[in-house]
């Protein structure tokens, strides 16, 4: 059961997402869909204190999380198929995309004011951004492939049972955008953590398989680098602009981490 933050989604961003788990689920793909209540209506509306809030329930995904190269081949395979298949979606709903406005513009305001004592790293990050807008534009130029994305591929929105069969969910960051993106998000998560070095071990079996069964353009490859360092303002500014309901935990330690890779990650792609 998931009960949608205050504010967070709108009643259409949700239905998007109810109704694209269930198109592809009539394509065969395993994803957990929702459940209707007893009168056919998926969402429940909630009066809580602080305004209206929608609730949906949702079938198991069964299994837990693995994260070695084995999975990661199987994963990369299975987001070859969830893309294919969500190529045919007809969305019923509007919902918000994937685009430079949400993934940096949207981002950067929560952001920015948390490095107003730290005016160097701002300058940092406000360039840093316009280098990647200005890469992405360009690689924009020469074809970029986009359709419905998942929008939170970091490999736990994914359980694997028991024999081996994966179960994707939690699709609220879903939306028309650029495939390069949603795959960055692998990536990124396999090396945000670390500056001095980066291994790309599983996310090149993750890569690798999701192109021997849906082959991607070569401005795709080259702006999956830029879009691994949109995905890590987009969450710098997802902790910050979320910090009055998680929490202010975002202090010079949390900030010193995060800038280290982005400065690194940076550097190491010529971006």
């Amino acid at each position: 059961m998931r009960i949608y933050k205050f504010n967070w989604r709108s009643e259409s961003d949700i239905r998007y997402e109810l109704v694209l788990l269930l198109h592809l689920h009539r394509f065969g793909i395993p994803v957990s869909i929702p459940l209707p209540r007893r009168d056919g209506e998926w969402l429940t509306a909630l009066d809580a204190p602080e305004g209206k809030r929608y609730m949906a329930l949702f079938t198991e995904a069964a299994g837990k999380e693995k994260r070695d190269v084995e999975a990661s081949v199987a994963y990369g395979a299975a987001i070859a198929e969830l893309h294919r298949a969500a190529g045919f979606f007809a969305p019923r709903s509007g919902r918000f995309e994937l685009d430079l406005h949400h993934l940096l513009d949207e981002p950067l305001q929560q952001l920015l004011p948390f490095l107003s004592h730290r005016p160097e790293e701002r300058r940092f990050v406000l360039d840093a951004a316009d280098k990647l807008k200005r890469r992405v534009a360009s690689l924009q130029d020469e074809g970029l492939d986009s359709g419905v994305c998942h929008g939170d591929l970091h490999g736990s929105n994914v359980h694997f049972s028991g024999d081996g069969e994966l179960t994707h969910f939690d699709f609220d960051c879903c939306g028309m955008g650029w495939r390069a993106y949603d795959l960055s998000v692998f990536w990124w998560d396999r090396v945000q953590s670390k500056v001095d070095s980066f291994d790309h071990e599983q996310w090149n079996a993750f890569l690798n398989a999701y192109l021997s069964s849906r082959p991607l353009n070569r401005p795709d490859l080259e702006a999956i680098p830029a879009f691994v360092a949109i995905r890590h303002i987009w969450l710098l500014g997802l902790h910050t602009g979320n910090s009055a309901v998680w929490g202010a935990w975002q202090d010079d330690d949390y900030f010193d981490r995060k800038l280290k890779f982005l400065r690194a990650w940076m550097e190491t792609h010529d971006l």
